[in-house]
């Protein structure tokens, strides 16, 4: 994860977040759609549930203002939020959206959302299941300090050739698949935005800000070759690509308060991934699978007179994993990865280390830089978990994960616990406890403009829950948690960047669920409380987490009174973000006004809640779609706020307002 994590935050690093960020604040897009996904895992009998969430994506699918996204659905769980009605990359228990690690099929992905969280690159009639732990994880997940995602897509239809076609608002997506022969099979499947073709750019002339609307492309083919009864081989490529450009008058508020950033920027992202993968039953007690591959990651960003930065890593891999039942009450799994990295760093950039630690970050003034850099680098890892069913009610999960990278030279030894207790038939408490790590943001590390002797960011999770099954489909769960971080990365005069903050986060989360078996209403009620909180161990600085939401409650319901027809709401409310005021105005060298900023995060936006509606109808086996009613009472939901060129005064900047979405599904 080390390597794909270096490729994600170029794409957000410190310069193109700011020029990003002022762009997006005031040109939030609408949630585009996806489709089906049918949800089904063979989990071990006495599987640790420390952490861990399982909510049918068939549920999250259909979740009202997702746009048919399980993806953004995961918004709607407990311990999952967002600050943006544009990003779909999930913020969970304390930890920002970089903060997690994504696996698809067991390997790695360059990125999982197009335009940073508009939608997720995932085609959604492929996606079989998927798990979310929000703390202490297995072992197999290793170098994040946040959330762990697997997401499964399914095998390829075997019975004839057929296919999906998908479109909604935003894009066009389909599958094709079927077989080749008696023991092979294939899908191949697509996406393109067509928003972009029907309408070029969009002008705001309050803000200044020009933008041409995001283009964005992905792909997914896998080729299934079954040699025998316990023997496949399979060949997965997938890939995804994005570009985004906006233009910034100079007349605008923020043209005369960054004239760097006036003009036009531009961002460009894509990866490619091809693997092969053999998986191989040795006996009914042991399963193995080996992958080989490749991924090649590119960004080329140029933000008006600020600078460009050109990155590519190119990664071969290797994944190896048993599954092991060495006697009746223990399951084994055993792992090993290696990663072998280049990575080419072109940069000249107005270097201004802009960090969470610190509101004062003017590009203008920043120094120039320039960086030109080949990094060769290793890095592997080494896991293992037993599974041990102590007795009827009672099981043990004791794992531990070893890994390292040569580039800052570190390495860690890292163990898991997993503890459950089978109260009754219907009652289970779980507790979980491990320490996880993850590579600082490259800008941070690269020689020349960051610190290569930086540590890697550590964590501590600790959980405890307890899951409770009621009669007719419904059941509750509670759980709470505690995290602590150490080694966040802050800005140094001397040194670029060193190992000089930390953080708590800590709440309590519950889940009132009623499946959607045996009933026409189905649904759910999360409510999560919780506090995170960064330190800075140099300044001594105390603040709130920039995802800090004390309060986030969520009612998901859908009723189905027959087969053609479903209804559904989703309505939502959390505690406003926190942000970081301006409280005055000084002057820079140059004449430009300087902000003159308050305490870090100590004031709230207002409350944010909205109500989704949503109407599916299936017209006939091969027809069906959907319409949806984002923000139906026209909720002024703040993002933030824009600030006049002198800073003496500021305005409101909304997220989504009243808006309709559809989709439309047809199959052969």
């Amino acid at each position: 994860m080390f390597f794909c994590r270096w490729m994600r935050v170029w794409g957000s690093g410190s310069m193109c977040c700011v020029a990003t960020g002022a762009v997006w604040a005031q040109t939030e897009p609408e949630p585009p759609r996806l489709d089906t996904v049918v949800i089904t895992r063979q989990a071990p009998s006495f599987q640790p549930q420390a952490g861990k969430t399982e909510i049918s994506g068939a549920e999250l699918r259909m979740v009202p203002g997702s746009g048919g996204d399980p993806m953004k659905g995961l918004q709607a769980l407990p311990g999952v939020t967002s600050t943006s009605d544009a990003n779909g990359e999930p913020a969970i228990r304390g930890s920002g959206p970089k903060d997690n690690t994504y696996t698809v099929d067991g390997l790695p992905v360059g990125y999982l959302f197009h335009v940073g969280g508009l939608v997720s690159v995932l085609p959604v009639d492929l996606v079989r299941s998927f798990e979310l732990y929000s703390a202490a994880w297995a072992p197999q997940f290793g170098n994040a300090i946040g959330a762990a995602l697997d997401v499964n897509l399914r095998k390829p239809r075997t019975d004839r050739l057929g296919g999906t076609l998908n479109a909604s608002f935003f894009g066009v997506d389909g599958v094709v698949e079927g077989p080749v022969a008696e023991d092979q099979s294939f899908y191949v499947a697509a996406r393109r935005s067509y928003i972009d073709v029907l309408l070029k750019s969009v002008e705001d002339k309050k803000s200044g800000v020009t933008l041409t609307l995001p283009r964005y492309a992905d792909y997914q083919a896998k080729y299934l070759w079954r040699l025998n009864a316990d023997q496949r081989v399979s060949l997965n490529v997938n890939g995804a690509g994005d570009e985004l450009s906006f233009k910034l008058a100079g007349d605008s508020n923020l043209g005369t308060q960054q004239p760097v950033l006036v003009g036009t920027s531009e961002i460009q992202t894509a990866y490619g991934t091809q693997a092969l993968v053999w998986d191989a039953a040795f006996s009914a007690d042991a399963r193995n699978q080996l992958a080989l591959g490749h991924t090649l990651n590119h960004q080329s960003t140029r933000i008006a007179a600020a600078g460009q930065v050109g990155v590519a890593v190119d990664n071969v891999f290797v994944r190896e994993t048993m599954d092991l039942q060495p006697s009746e009450h223990h399951e084994l799994t055993l792992g090993a990865t290696l990663d072998l990295t280049r990575i080419d760093v072109n940069l000249d950039i107005n270097a201004a280390r802009c960090t969470s630690f610190d509101p004062n970050c003017d590009l203008t003034s920043a120094p120039r830089q320039q960086v030109s850099e080949v990094v060769h680098a290793r890095g592997w890892a080494l896991h293992a978990q037993d599974r041990w069913q102590l007795d009827r009610d009672w099981s043990l999960a004791l794992g531990a994960r070893q890994s390292g990278e040569d580039y800052l030279h570190t390495r860690y030894t890292e163990p898991r616990l997993g503890l459950d207790w089978r109260w009754s038939s219907r009652t289970t408490l779980h507790a979980g406890w491990g320490l996880h790590h993850q590579m600082p943001p490259g800008d941070q590390i690269v020689v020349g403009l960051g610190n290569p002797n930086l540590s890697q960011i550590r964590a501590r999770h600790s959980v405890l829950g307890l899951v409770q099954k009621g009669a007719g489909g419904w059941s509750w769960s509670a759980e709470a948690y505690h995290k602590q971080f150490d080694d966040f990365v802050v800005a140094d005069p001397l040194r670029n960047y060193i190992n000089g903050a930390s953080g708590t986060a800590r709440g309590l989360e519950v889940l009132l669920k009623k499946d959607p078996a045996g009933s026409a209403f189905s649904g759910w009620m999360a409510l999560s409380l919780s506090h995170s909180e960064r330190h800075n161990d140099v300044t001594g600085a105390l603040f709130p987490f920039e995802f800090d939401q004390p309060v986030v409650a969520t009612v998901v319901g859908t009723y189905k009174p027959e087969d053609r027809w479903q209804w559904g709401g989703k309505w939502t409310y959390h505690t406003g973000s926190p942000i970081t005021p301006i409280v005055g105005a000084g002057t820079f060298p140059d004449g430009r006004a300087r902000p003159i900023y308050g305490p870090i995060n100590s004031e709230r936006l207002p409350p944010y809640h909205r109500l989704d509606l949503r109407v599916d109808r299936i017209v006939s086996a091969r027809l069906k779609f959907f319409l949806e009613s984002i923000n139906t009472y026209g909720r002024q939901n703040l993002s933030g706020y824009n600030y006049s060129a002198d800073y003496q005064t500021r305005e409101p900047v909304n997220q989504l307002p009243r808006l309709i979405s559809f989709g439309v599904n047809f199959s052969w």
